[in-house]
Order: C-alpha cells, then structure tokens, then sequence
C-alpha cells in the first residue's frame, strides 16, 4: 500500500512539474524606458498593460527614478497594449508581442508634452488644403495689407470653400478695399455656412448699407440685434432714437447699459454726461465728460465737451 501511495504521489510530482515547465515555457521578460523629447527621463509615468485577448488582464507598472521599468509576461503567446501615461504630456499607446521566453525585449517611450502635442496638432492642421494661405493672410492683415491678404484669403476659400475663418477674412478684406458688392456676396456665403456668424451679419449689413439696400440691412441688423443685445453700439444706436426725441427718461438705461458692457465707448460717455447735465447731476456730468476726452481725444463732440466743463 505504501509502495502504491509513493508511486502516486512520485507520478503526481512529475505530473505538476511538466505542467510549471510548460507555462514556465510561455513566459518572457520585458523592459524600457519613458523619457520626453530631450531624452530626460519621466520618473512619475506609469505603464499599464492591457490585453484584447484577456478582457480582465491589467497590470500596472510604476517607473523607477531613471525613468526605466521591468516586468514579466506570464503569457507570451499573447497580443498586448502599453498604455504610457506621465502628468503633463500626451499619453501613448502601443501594441506588442515577444517571443516566448525571450529576455531582451526593450521598449523606449518618447512623450510629448501637452505644449508639443498641440504644438503638432497645429501643424498638422496647417498642411490641410486653405489652412496655410490663411495663416498668412491673417499675418498680411495684422500687418495692415487690406489687399495683399484680400487675395490669401481668396486663395484659402478656393482651396477650402466652407473654411469659415477664410469666408469672413474674405468678405471683411472685400468690404475694407471697396468692393461691396462682393463683400456682401461671400458674406452671405458665410451666413449660409453658419447662420449665426455674428462677424459675418455685421459685414453684411455695413455692405448693403453702402449699396444702398436699406430693406437688406435691415433684415441682417435685426438678425444681429437679436444674437448681440449687449453690444454698445446697438445700445447706443437704441438710446439715440430716444434723445432725437427728446427722451431722456427712455435713453438712460441703455446708455447705463452700454457703459456697464464698455466702460469707454466715448458716444455713450458724451451723451450720458449730456443726460446727467440736463437732471441736474454735475458732478456726474463732469466725471463722463473728462472721461469722455480722454478716451476720444480727437472726438467729434471733444470741443463741446470741454466748454461745458469750465461751466462745471
């Protein structure tokens, strides 16, 4: 019986034994490296390794402080995923395979820092058809070349017709250098690409102004009356109508309103500081109408507005 019980247990050992050497067999050992662009090593980032042949395998796996990790792979006969993540640079991922029972399997990782990735981004974005000519279209318009980046922004629309940066460069630089008719045209193909475009309403309704289509720019001012009720200058535009009759009462509140959204629009300091003369509040009036020089030094109204503040 004891002779039969060695036996069993000898065959059970040998049994186990072949059994550890063959997953032994499927293991392998990985190693490398995360470092950023310069090659410095980024001591805080963290490795997990994932499997889309295993959904719940997850192993995780903190650098040490050269920037350099190592681990085992129990299973090598599997497809597996670095995720690579470090605080402050993108994150990156990469498929891999070793061999079964392999040592010298070496991954480095090269991350960029969130200031590179977009940095990049924006390159990328740049060799896209239009992108570059209207880079340097708006480069011409800072520089004050109304025609020259006329024609990049021109040039940017025939490359990509629905680039809407392009379509309002375009209709602005039209509608600076003269040429209202086609101002108002590639405004309008704006407005059919986004509706709400409030640049593009504005360029609109000034070039339709200046051909002279009343009805039209009327339409347009409505529809960007309606998506700006803050902007200062339809509030000041609101609150002539109620000076030109002689309604201070139903100006004051948009002046006040036009103030609070621009502190030194100078037609709403002029007019207020008029209004306030005319309730009786001096100081008030004084205050908005230096305030008022100040801002619009060569201002229209700048002469009225100093002779009635010697009276102040």
């Amino acid at each position: 019986m004891c002779m039969r019980l060695l036996r069993c247990s000898i065959s059970l050992v040998i049994v186990l034994a072949a059994a550890g050497m063959v997953y032994a067999g499927a293991q392998a050992r990985i190693q490398g490296k995360v470092v950023d662009t310069q090659g410095n090593p980024l001591t805080d980032a963290v490795i997990t390794i994932t499997s889309d042949e295993v959904s719940t395998f997850e192993k995780v796996i903190e650098v040490d402080k050269k920037g350099e990790f190592k681990s085992l792979i129990l299973d090598a006969t599997r497809n597996y995923t670095f995720h690579v993540d470090a605080p402050g640079y993108q994150p990156q991922e990469q498929g891999f395979k070793v061999g079964v029972g392999s040592t010298d399997s070496f991954f480095e990782f090269e991350l960029l820092s969130q200031k590179e990735a977009a940095a990049a981004g924006q390159i990328e974005m740049q060799q896209q058809p239009g992108y570059k000519e209207l880079d340097e279209a708006q480069e011409l318009l800072r520089a004050g070349d109304n025609e020259g980046a006329r024609v990049k922004f021109a040039e940017a629309v025939a490359a990509m017709p629905d680039l809407l940066p392009a379509l309002a460069g375009l209709a602005q630089t039209e509608y600076e250098v003269g040429n209202d008719a086609e101002a108002l045209a590639v405004a309008e193909k704006c407005l059919e690409q986004d509706d709400v475009s409030t640049e593009c309403l504005a360029i609109a309704a000034n070039a339709a102004q200046r051909l002279g289509d009343t009805d039209a720019r009327a339409g347009y001012m409505a529809r960007y009356e309606a998506l700006n009720p803050d902007d200062p200058t339809i509030l000041f535009n609101g609150a002539v109508g109620y000076l030109n009759k002689m309604d201070d009462e139903g100006a004051r509140p948009l002046l006040e309103k036009c103030l609070d959204a621009d502190p030194e629009f100078p037609e709403c300091l002029f007019e207020y500081g008029m209004l306030l003369l005319r309730s009786g509040d001096m100081e008030g009036a004084k205050s908005r109408l230096e305030k008022y020089i100040e801002v619009a030094p060569n201002g229209p109204d700048v002469a009225t507005a100093q002779e009635t503040i010697k009276y102040l």
